[in-house]
């Protein structure tokens, strides 16, 4: 049996609230390009975020854990080496993962070119 992979298109927006999106309801903001993605995809209606600092809360999405547990407590903190993202488990799964724009995300590896 030949398993089909699909796509998987995660937009993580920085200061960008709910109600600023026409497909949330907005009034004079209009959002076509999110809108069409919405219609397609899922859209939540209760969300929280595991830190008011965007990096870790960042890592917390990328790791399917609390600030806590990972240790990026403050943006440019590195996770902890051997720390599974969501791109390590896309991969293994046989699917590309790309991560582009704006992240704080450091890794250990990197921190002597930094």
């Amino acid at each position: 049996m030949v398993r089909e992979i699909k796509n998987i298109l995660f937009i993580m927006f920085d200061q960008l609230r709910w109600d600023y999106l026409s497909c949330y309801g907005h009034k004079t903001l209009h959002t076509p390009n999110i809108d069409r993605l919405a219609k397609k995809g899922v859209r939540f209606t209760r969300a929280y975020c595991q830190s008011p600092i965007c990096g870790p809360s960042r890592m917390s999405t990328y790791t399917g854990r609390y600030v806590s547990s990972h240790g990026a407590t403050y943006n440019s903190v590195p996770l902890k080496v051997g720390e599974l993202t969501m791109g390590d488990h896309l991969r293994n799964a046989g699917m590309q993962s790309w991560l582009i724009g704006k992240t704080h995300w450091t890794c250990r590896d990197l921190m002597p070119l930094l």
